[in-house]
């Protein structure tokens, strides 16, 4: 080989591989993600203008160590129905915390546990409501959450429609509607119920739990086209939030 073909041939290969190098960094930068949360203590809330908690404080440490430049005032907050909407339509979207179930597996991609929730049916203990099974359910109001876990496993249970719901946007409107008795029952965990009396000034004490739906593991989901190995990357900053401590010591923050 001449020498001017020898020099030509290593310009090429020089060349190309530097030209290589931006594609393979790019395929290994998170994107620009739609973050949405709702209003739900202690998993994601709002204070003084900024939204916390247990999830979000996991996911923003999950960004970080993933290389993301986002922050907590990326989160937007919306109504679960209408966050529920988005993810399933825009690419690059991250909905949390979203409870994880059979009738959900193949609409999103996961990362988590976070942890777990049982759910419950709630009444006014003046009332003396008995529920012996899901089929007593068809006798009673139910207060639910738009596009909510709870609502779509009342449906699969008893073969109730949405439209025999009292469907509402917050667990806070359900609670005020079950004291004023405009409602029966409401579908919710415990921690949510103690928080939504909070919040509407409600005593806890005037209400009990009658009937245990289920229990679900919660999670980030991800629009279902957000590719592999992003969300594998996620995961293992998660795993490692889990395993180096950070995981309980932020659910401990959040222990009050």
């Amino acid at each position: 080989m001449k020498p001017h073909n020898y020099t030509f041939y290593l310009l090429f290969y020089i060349l190309a591989s530097f030209w290589s190098l931006p594609s393979a960094a790019y395929a290994d930068t998170l994107p620009e993600f739609i973050i949405i949360t709702e209003e739900r203590k202690p998993y994601n809330f709002t204070k003084n203008g900024t939204i916390i908690g247990i999830s979000a404080d996991v996911l923003m440490l999950m960004l970080e160590r993933t290389g993301s430049t986002q922050k907590s005032n990326d989160i937007k907050l919306y109504p679960w129905a209408r966050g529920y909407r988005i993810i399933q339509k825009k690419t690059n979207t991250i909905l949390f915390t979203t409870a994880r179930t059979k009738e959900r597996e193949n609409l999103f991609k996961w990362v988590g546990p976070i942890g777990e929730v049982e759910y419950q049916l709630y009444a006014l203990k003046s009332k003396n409501i008995k529920i012996n099974s899901f089929n007593d359910l068809k006798k009673h109001n139910i207060g639910t959450i738009r596009k909510d876990v709870t609502e779509e496993f009342l449906v699969n249970k008893t073969g109730m429609s949405l439209d025999d719901f009292d469907r509402a946007s917050s667990n806070s409107n359900n609670m005020l509607k079950l004291s004023l008795g405009r409602i029966d029952l409401v579908a919710q965990s415990y921690v949510s119920m103690i928080n939504s009396c909070k919040e509407s000034e409600l005593n806890p004490d005037d209400f009990e739990p009658v009937f245990v739906l289920n229990s679900k593991g919660l999670y980030f989901a991800f629009n279902n086209e957000t590719p592999d190995h992003i969300v594998e990357k996620l995961q293992a900053a998660f795993d490692s939030i889990k395993k180096d401590g950070k995981l309980a010591e932020i659910f401990s923050k959040y222990d009050n």
